[in-house]
């Protein structure tokens, strides 16, 4: 039988109770207006007469509510050719056919007439997944590589009452764990997913347009990670370098494999080309943070948005420690009001070698030094200044990672100022 499209509707007629038992779905053919073969439909549920279809131990069984004479074929589902074919005259409601000459691993249809009427199937040959329960209450796979489209399963819905038209409806059923949906971009027959999904999708999911959530959770147990560092400081700088656009979305074409025609990648009435948009630079945030762009296959960059929150939260602290040093500074100056000692930002800043530190200190200050600190507030250095009036210090850089560094002028025991600088390792 020639086969046009595989797709199966699986019926159960019998309680299924052997987990070594691989079901086979079958449905009704229907000859086709014109040629030969069968076109496989979907078959009706109160049509209690469907073929019950598995095997077991290198046996085919078939069972029928009735006795009837039949005839099963069995075609390799690449080539299309008879790899087995039985006739059974006698009337009965049983047949078992020995299939250990098919090569495992391989895909076979399934063909038998029975009752005057021709049921298919499609199975996958698996002597190792005989000591599973697999059952597929539907089940389609085309493979064909001379055609220039190829659908497991197509589907359409419409004209019902509105909203509630659906293309592909998937349900999970029962109290166990499981997805109603499952989709995945390489060849896998899923895994166990520890909990109640309307859909799992093994891979990347690309969409042209808006999805719509109530929330968004991203895996962040630290039990899931491994090289975990704390992000040093310097952030704050980096994102200052970022620039924000506002951009309108170009509309461009994508191969729909007909030549007379073309189709938008993004619908003309979604309204996604008519809004403004805001957004950074793909090219711009890979010169700072790679890891945080992708190129897909055709070559166009994407930005993982989400990643870059951590980013904000550092800055905002490495921001909150500077505003906090200031606050400390301005307290100190208002209390040293009306005395001349003072202390200047450095020069360059920001630095990669050494810096000059300027200060004023009145003669007759007894004590004065320089304190200079790292941004997590540990000390790092310090220096007595001898010297008095308008002083000039030289700080070496030598020895310090890059990032950004405290220094405060102390006087007699208070505080006269603090300051920031950026040090940039050569």
């Amino acid at each position: 039988m020639k086969r046009r499209i595989v797709s199966l509707f699986i019926v159960m007629m019998v309680t299924l109770v052997s987990s070594a038992k691989i079901y086979i779905p079958l449905v009704k053919s229907v000859p086709p207006s014109t040629g030969s073969g069968g076109d496989a439909r979907a078959g009706i549920r109160t049509v209690s007469y469907i073929p019950l279809a598995y095997y077991e131990n290198k046996q085919l069984y078939i069972q029928f509510s009735s006795s009837t004479a039949s005839s099963v074929i069995i075609t390799n589902d690449s080539t299309e050719l008879v790899v087995l074919s039985r006739t059974f005259e006698q009337e009965s409601t049983n047949v078992q056919i020995d299939i250990s000459s098919l090569n495992t691993y391989s895909s076979y249809n399934l063909s038998i007439n029975a009752y005057g009427t021709w049921w298919v199937g499609f199975f996958e040959y698996d002597e190792q997944k005989q000591g599973q329960s697999v059952r597929k209450g539907f089940a389609a796979v085309i493979d064909d590589p001379g055609g220039n489209r190829n659908y497991g399963v197509y589907s359409g819905a419409g004209n019902a009452s509105s909203g509630w038209n659906f293309g592909v409806s998937g349900v999970l059923s029962g109290q166990n764990a499981g997805t109603g949906i499952y989709g995945s971009s390489r060849y896998d027959e899923g895994f166990n997913t520890n909990g109640r999904y309307a859909g799992l999708f093994h891979g990347d999911l690309k969409t042209t347009d808006a999805v719509y959530a109530s929330a968004y959770n991203t895996l962040a147990d630290s039990r899931l990670n491994k090289n975990s560092t704390q992000l040093g400081n310097g952030t704050l700088d980096n994102l200052m370098q970022i620039s924000v656009f506002k951009y309108d979305l170009k509309q461009f074409n994508v191969d729909n494999g007909y030549a007379n025609s073309s189709l938008g990648y993004y619908y003309d009435d979604s309204g996604i080309l008519e809004r403004e948009h805001f957004g950074l630079s793909g090219q711009e945030i890979r010169e700072l943070y790679p890891n945080l762009v992708t190129e897909n296959q055709e070559g166009y960059l994407s930005i993982n948005y989400v990643e870059m929150v951590p980013l904000l939260i550092q800055s905002i602290q490495e921001l909150k420690a500077e505003l906090d040093a200031v606050k400390t500074a301005t307290k100190v100056h208002e209390r040293m009001s009306g005395q001349d000692a003072a202390l200047y930002q450095n020069t360059p800043n920001p630095f990669c070698d050494r810096c000059i530190i300027r200060c004023t200190i009145p003669q007759e200050v007894k004590k004065a030094s320089l304190l200079f600190y790292d941004y997590n507030g540990r000390q790092i250095q310090s220096s007595i200044i001898t010297e008095r009036g308008d002083v000039q210090f030289v700080f070496e850089g030598a020895g310090l990672d890059s990032g950004i560094y405290l220094y405060s002028l102390i006087t007699d025991g208070e505080m006269v100022d603090t300051r920031r600088m950026l040090y940039i390792k050569e």
